[in-house]
């Protein structure tokens, strides 16, 4: 069998972690404790609520404290409660300010970080314990709704770190932010798996968002990724990758809805390619750099090809990069996954960063997930447990001391009010 079919049906689940706390305000670990939300958290179930009680879901799910039943409530009438989905059980720890944690038993703090099979607070779950609980919580859902359904699911920031660990998970730290407050992040289930197809999205709080800010007010250099607009090539399943397509009649509109949101930026660089060019020229305030190994992926002779024409005339290849994992150049002259990567990645480290505000990439679907996904330890042939970024998202990452963070990934909030 051969994982890529471009006509399998997906499912999608749809996670929200709770509003604020006043724990979370004041820094206490609630873990499995209630506690009323603060007052920003009862502000912030406005806006989630107008964001998400548009959308259809096929079932809402919610863990049983009460700060995420208030939250699944501000978007949704019937909640069904499950304990599977509860926030982890930090023992000892349970109540107490994350300082005093770490001033008192700092040590048993790391331990239990770094070996994931210690006990949280002595008598609480382990992280390893946590985390198989939530991803047969998160598989059993899957497992349950049909093909083209959709589940919303209201939990908890601990939770979410489980699940983002099998596809975020870092080189002896975490690779990405703490989930904030109301953010969304989307799974969805495609070719036999999950992939995280957008992450830690608060834009319904409007922009910036505060991760973002707080980087570039501390002076941390911000990289905005962003996605080209739609092309035909997308729309009929095409393999563009150096080809020079430009952007259809929705791509455009993509494009100028991105502008709106986002805003314009005086540093922006782009893949030269015509579909790059044109959705970075919108949120450019000072031109745009073009940037040659900011391009695509190089099929070779799969360019312009679709799926389907692949698979008839390559089918051992195709099972052998997407079931086998190996990392052979695509369309026998083009590139592999690890030279994308690295042309890529070389490529955005060249870059001279901005001194205020964030630093805008413009490129394409395949070259910013193997980029994303690089600064992971999830490796494989093709990034398989991130989902390429919509048209137009943007992703950010900070540069920091400890090295790059993903900040949120494929934010497109703007692509809403176009559907």
């Amino acid at each position: 069998m051969i994982p890529f079919r471009p006509s399998m049906a997906t499912k999608e689940i749809v996670f929200v972690r709770h509003a604020e706390t006043q724990a979370n305000r004041d820094g206490y670990w609630n873990g499995r404790t209630d506690g009323a939300l603060s007052d920003d958290g009862e502000a912030s179930l406005g806006p989630l609520g107008r964001r998400l009680s548009d959308q259809e879901f096929d079932r809402v799910v919610s863990s049983p404290l009460e700060r995420t039943r208030l939250t699944a409530a501000s978007f949704a009438d019937d909640v069904e409660l499950n304990d599977q989905f509860i926030e982890i059980d930090l023992g000892e720890w349970e109540g107490r300010r994350f300082a005093e944690i770490q001033s008192e038993h700092g040590d048993e703090l790391r331990r239990a970080i770094d070996s994931r099979t210690i006990p949280m607070g002595r008598t609480g779950e382990s992280l390893e314990e946590a985390g198989q609980r939530a991803l047969v919580a998160v598989d059993q859902l899957f497992d349950e709704l049909e093909d083209g359904q959709r589940a919303a699911v209201v939990t908890h920031g601990g939770f979410l770190q489980s699940v983002l660990h099998r596809h975020m998970a870092g080189y002896g730290r975490r690779a990405h932010a703490f989930t904030q407050n109301t953010a969304i992040t989307k799974i969805i289930w495609q070719f036999g798996s999950p992939r995280l197809a957008g992450f830690n999205d608060v834009s319904h709080l409007g922009p910036p968002s505060p991760l973002v800010q707080g980087h570039v007010e501390a002076g941390t250099p911000v990289f905005a990724m962003l996605r080209h607009g739609r092309t035909q090539a997308n729309v009929e399943g095409r393999w563009q990758g150096q080809g020079d397509w430009g952007l259809d009649e929705l791509g455009q509109r993509q494009a100028a809805a991105l502008a709106d949101w986002y805003g314009q930026w005086p540093t922006v660089y782009s893949s030269p390619l015509k579909r790059a060019v044109a959705t970075a020229s919108g949120v450019a305030s000072n031109g745009v750099v073009e940037v040659a190994d900011l391009k695509e992926l190089n099929m070779g002779k799969w360019e312009g090809m679709t799926t389907t024409e692949i698979i008839e005339r390559w089918p051992g290849v195709m099972e052998t990069i997407y079931r086998d994992g190996v990392d052979l150049r695509r369309g026998e002259t083009g590139e592999s996954w690890g030279e994308l990567t690295q042309r890529f990645s070389n490529a955005v480290g060249a870059l001279e960063t901005a001194a205020s505000g964030p630093t805008l990439v413009v490129a394409h679907g395949g070259a910013i997930r193997a980029y994303i996904s690089s600064l992971t330890k999830t490796a494989d042939s093709h990034a398989e447990s991130l989902h390429t970024p919509a048209n137009t998202s943007v992703s950010h990452v900070a540069i920091t001391d400890d090295g790059p963070e993903i900040l949120d990934y494929s934010v497109a909030p703007h692509l809403e009010s176009l559907r």
